[in-house]
């Protein structure tokens, strides 16, 4: 397995200063990054250019799910530019249950755009997806109600567990629909603000890595949502993942 970072983890480094900050993040020492939906100005020759120079890959890329549903969208463009291993997006919604159609709808119709373009659409989690919808969590009537090869999911494991579910079971379901894994840990499931390094929370990322090298996992990529010094929490984070794997 391949370990990446999300480039949402430096949003405010990238912010004041993008290309100043992916240099600094090419000194970590990933192997790939997941972007975001902010590319900073800078286009996907650019940001190629950027990880060839960095011996790094694209270990995945996040779009607003309007330009995912979109058959046509220049998205689609950027994530075979990046060589990204897949297109994901999330759902933000407060109400699954009430919401659950037209939830459904977007992400069948975003697997079906993905798969147009040649490329695997995974879902990425939050809590509220599992919420019980006719006696069934939202994620798992989602994914038996849609097309599995068109529809994946790159499970969070620490919002999964917020959620009820017990992760490394959840992978070992649904290995054949991942290929990517966000790693995330927490000291407080109840408050969100309490993300923390790898390995200093309450998630357990010894039985979720287990899970994810049964299954063939190809990416497992470190998310903090929440850190004083992003790039200190990193590179701790990866020292952890090293020992790990």
């Amino acid at each position: 397995m391949k370990i990446g970072v999300q480039i949402y983890n430096f949003r405010d480094a990238l912010k004041a200063d993008f290309r100043g900050a992916l240099k600094e993040i090419a000194k970590l020492g990933f192997d790939g990054v997941e972007f975001a939906s902010d590319h900073g100005g800078l286009s996907p020759e650019e940001l190629a250019a950027w990880l060839k120079e960095s011996e790094m890959e694209c270990a995945g890329t996040m779009f607003p799910a309007a330009e995912i549903r979109d058959p046509a969208s220049a998205a689609y463009e950027c994530a075979r530019v990046l060589r990204s291993p897949a297109v994901t997006h999330s759902c933000m919604s407060q109400d699954f249950r009430a919401e659950y159609p037209k939830i459904l709808k977007e992400i069948a119709d975003a697997g079906a755009a993905a798969a147009q373009n040649g490329f695997v659409f995974a879902y990425h989690n939050h809590w509220r997806e599992f919420v019980d919808v006719d006696g069934i969590p939202a994620m798992m009537r989602i994914l038996s109600e849609t097309d599995p090869a068109q529809v994946f999911v790159e499970p969070d494991v620490c919002w999964m567990q917020k959620g009820g579910v017990d992760p490394a079971g959840f992978i070992r379901k649904y290995g054949k629909r991942i290929r990517q894994i966000h790693l995330k840990d927490i000291l407080d499931l109840e408050v969100i603000e309490t993300t923390t390094e790898l390995g200093k929370g309450v998630i357990d990322l010894p039985g979720i890595i287990a899970a994810a090298r049964e299954i063939g996992c190809q990416w497992l990529t470190y998310e903090q949502d929440f850190t004083e010094d992003p790039f200190r929490s990193a590179a701790e984070s990866l020292r952890y993942l090293r020992k790990a794997l």
